[in-house]
């Protein structure tokens, strides 16, 4: 029956949102991620892609870039046979004639003896890590050997990060959780609406961003040194082995897990099938006295514009760390470890509980039905029960409660979707998840398509872990590809343009493999990346560099002696030049009109 009820759910639901995906996607250039909710094609393996290419430096370039072999496991240096960087412009995907090789590489090693070049692993050449890995830690339908396998996997994350690399933890169920560096809050993860740790989190970042002397860190001891000025002490930490052993001891908790926050609040009795069982941490039991008095304090303090629990999701959180502590010079990556699933995690059994009409005449427990048993013998009120509970199942179905709800929860997911893969391109962050499938319908298969829409479309990775399967070797993967790039260096000898993109660097990779690890159908064969277009720094003229130099000048004035006394100099600097204008010409005309001395 389960199975029957996930397989009408997924159909109704692809129906609904390829209707959504014509109407409201029309004309636009991003309609196809709607239907990519339902239908992300397969990764294709083996597989090349350029992560980011810098040309701050220009002539020279850097590219880092991740190679997966036939088991989609990444490729370090030594698996690659030969690297070519081909020019992304031209149609040819593999060093030619009609497009040879601006570098080229075998084993490693620079051919043509390119002194200028250089390839190796991401650390090589400087290039650091901001990673925020986040783990679904809700305990309502999560078994306690499943529970142990989530903390394994997350504990597993945090090992291939090297010295250098930043990390943190997002931790999720009906709360929301990460690790701190503040003092008294560095010893567990906090919770990250609480007003204590919004407070402290708020001072810590005011201070980082004065540039000064860290107060509110740890008190240095001898092993740990004073925290460098302008650490963000609530963003990425400089210790991945802290957030590493808060997963070990977190505590599996709560049925509400955040991880879209799709959907009206929890409070809000429209999102469920009649009054759940049970409470939510931090809110309270869903008894109506107390319900009412909680719901109403925060639609108060959110009509006042006053922060409130229960609004931020995880992805949110973990986008936030990122694009506030993120550098520039870091590869930026949100590593998913979920089922996907948002929202109340009961709601087939509440629905059950509480039958909307008009299934709620089928119901064994209403009065009429309960009377109605009570005068049949024993065999037979097993029976009419079961017979009940089924036809109440069905009507649920036909009247589709929880597939309306569904559509409207994936026409949200698809809203807040354009947000997140816009902040995440904007800032160069990449979405990689591995989706904890489960069989029957505790995982729908809508809840893993949205782990794999983020990942796809900000240019990561989704791989999927199957029911009983511990998923510490994908995360192991997963980990490795984020933290084991492929890097390039090489000076341009032939910048050009690209049409109607300006000064610009289109760039694409062609890589062979090691045959033993392809394990594909035509080893040896060349893979290579889609082509990726930056656009060149500028190269300003004599005259800008002088213009931008006066200018900096005088902001720095302005900084040093005030607004004011900035003016009073203006004025000052101003009449003192008309003076020597007026000098200057009246000397010129006195000369110019001066008597010629008479001739003998």
């Amino acid at each position: 029956m389960k199975t029957r009820q996930a397989a009408v759910l997924s159909l109704v639901l692809l129906i609904l949102l390829a209707w959504q995906g014509s109407v409201s996607g029309a004309g636009k250039k991003d309609d196809g991620m709607v239907k990519s909710v339902i239908a992300v094609p397969p990764l294709a393996l083996p597989q090349v892609k350029i992560d980011r290419v810098d040309v701050s430096n220009w002539p020279k370039v850097r590219i880092l870039a991740t190679v997966l072999d036939g088991r989609g496991a990444p490729v370090e240096g030594k698996g690659i046979v030969k690297l070519d960087v081909l020019d992304g412009t031209k149609k040819a995907t593999t060093a030619s004639k009609l497009n040879p090789a601006l570098v080229s590489f075998e084993k490693g090693q620079p051919l043509h003896r390119r002194k200028d070049a250089k390839m190796g692993a991401r650390g090589d050449v400087g290039i650091g890590l901001g990673a925020v890995v986040v783990v679904q830690g809700y305990a309502s339908t999560i078994e306690p050997l499943m529970q142990q396998r989530i903390r394994e996997a997350a504990e597993e994350a945090f090992k291939p990060l090297a010295k250098g690399d930043r990390a943190n933890l997002i931790w999720y169920n009906d709360r929301v959780y990460q690790a701190t560096g503040v003092r008294n809050l560095d010893s567990r993860l906090v919770d990250v609406e609480s007003q204590e740790v919004r407070k402290k989190c708020g001072d810590a970042r005011r201070e980082a961003r004065a540039g000064g002397p860290i107060t509110l860190g740890p008190a240095p001891g001898k092993d740990t040194p004073a925290v460098a000025p302008g650490t963000d002490l609530c963003g990425l930490l400089a210790d991945p082995s802290k957030p590493a052993e808060f997963a070990k001891n977190q505590a599996f908790a709560g049925a509400f897990p955040r991880l879209f926050n799709l959907g009206p609040p929890f409070w809000d009795i429209s999102r469920y099938c009649g009054t759940p069982g049970g409470a939510l941490d931090g809110f309270g039991t869903f008894a109506k006295d107390e319900y009412a008095k909680n719901k109403q304090e925060r639609e108060d303090l959110l009509l006042k514009g006053a922060p409130t629990d229960f609004q931020i999701s995880a992805v949110d959180a973990a986008l936030n760390l990122l694009a506030k502590d993120g550098k520039t010079s870091e590869h930026l990556a949100v590593v998913l470890i979920s089922e996907g699933r948002d929202g109340w995690a009961g709601d087939l059994s509440t629905c059950a509980e509480h039958p909307p009409a008009p299934c709620n005449i089928l119901d064994p427990e209403s009065i009429v039905n309960v009377g109605r048993i009570a005068k049949l013998s024993d065999a037979k009120q097993m029976v009419e029960r079961h017979r009940l509970q089924s036809e109440m199942r069905r009507c649920i179905d036909k009247e589709q409660v929880l597939t309306r709800r569904v559509a409207l929860m994936q026409k949200l997911f698809h809203d807040k979707a354009q947000q997140w893969i816009g902040v995440a391109r904007a800032a160069g962050i990449r979405f990689y998840a591995v989706g904890l499938r489960r069989t029957g319908t505790v995982t729908n298969p809508y809840d893993l398509e949205r782990l794999r829409l983020l990942a796809e479309k900000t240019g990561g990775t989704y791989r999927e872990v199957g029911d009983g399967v511990p998923a510490v070797l994908a995360v192991k993967r997963t980990m490795a590809e984020v933290a084991g790039q492929v890097a390039v260096e090489f000076t341009h000898q032939e910048p050009g343009e690209v049409e109607d993109a300006g000064p610009s660097l289109a760039l694409r990779l062609s890589v062979t493999l090691d045959s033993k690890l392809e394990r594909s159908e035509n080893p040896g064969t060349q893979f290579s990346s889609e082509p990726t277009l930056v656009p060149l720094p500028k190269q300003l003229s004599l005259w800008q560099q002088l213009k931008d130099v006066a200018w900096w000048l005088l902001v720095r004035i302005q900084e040093l002696v005030g607004y004011e006394i900035y003016v009073i100099m203006g004025w000052v600097l101003a009449i003192g030049a008309m003076l020597l204008a007026l000098l200057i010409t009246w000397k010129l005309l006195k000369k110019v009109f001066a008597k010629s001395p008479k001739r003998v």
